[in-house]
C-alpha cells in the first residue's frame, strides 16, 4: 500500500480550500442546506479524485461510500459519481468512508476523515440536535447556531492535510 500526500491548502482559515467554492456553491443549492455532512462528502470526493488522478486512475469513476447520509450528496456533486449514472453505491456501515476507483485501469483510492474532522462532524450534529430543540430566534439558539456555522466554515475552508487522508488501494 502506498500513502499518498495531498496537496495542501494556505492556512486553516485561506480562503475555500483547494479554490473549490463553486463546488461548495453547487452543493449547497443541491443538497438544500449548508451541512458539515454534505460538506465531508465532498472534502472526501475532491481529495479521492485527485489523488485517483496523480495514482494514474483512468477511465470513468466508480464510488462506493460506507454511510446512508447528507455526505453521499457531497460525493456526487464533487466526483460526478450519481445514482442516476449508476456510478456510486451506498452501504450503510455508518462510517465517513469513501472508496474511488477508475474502471479502464482499476485503479482505486480509499479517503477517510481525519479523526479532528470526525470529532468536528460529531460536534455538529451534537449542535444541530441541540438547536432544533430550541426556540427559533432565542439567544441560546443564535449562539448553538454560530457554533455550527463555525464548524461549516471549518469544513469549507481547513487544508486537505486536517480534513482527509487518502491512500492508494491498489
Amino acid at each position: 500500500m502506498l500513502a499518498v500526500l495531498l496537496p495542501s491548502g494556505a492556512g486553516a482559515h485561506a480562503p475555500v480550500a483547494g479554490g473549490n467554492s463553486a463546488v461548495f456553491d453547487t452543493l449547497e443549492r443541491f443538497h438544500g442546506h449548508a451541512c458539515a455532512g454534505s460538506l465531508i462528502g465532498a472534502r472526501l470526493g475532491l481529495a479521492a479524485k485527485t489523488a485517483l488522478k496523480a495514482a494514474g486512475g483512468e477511465g470513468k469513476l466508480k464510488a462506493k461510500y460506507f454511510a446512508n447520509s447528507c455526505s453521499i450528496d457531497g460525493v456526487q456533486v464533487a466526483v460526478g459519481t450519481t445514482s442516476g449514472n449508476k456510478a456510486i453505491e451506498v452501504f450503510d456501515d455508518n462510517e465517513s468512508r469513501l472508496l474511488l476507483s477508475a474502471d479502464k485501469n482499476g485503479r482505486q483510492v480509499e479517503a477517510r476523515l481525519t479523526r479532528v474532522a470526525e470529532e468536528k462532524g460529531k460536534k455538529f450534529r451534537e449542535l444541530r440536535g441541540k438547536g432544533n430543540a430550541l426556540p427559533v430566534g432565542s439567544p441560546e439558539r443564535q449562539q448553538v447556531d454560530r457554533a455550527a456555522d463555525d464548524i461549516i466554515g471549518w469544513f469549507r475552508n481547513a487544508p486537505d492535510v486536517a480534513v482527509v487522508q487518502v491512500r492508494v488501494v491498489k
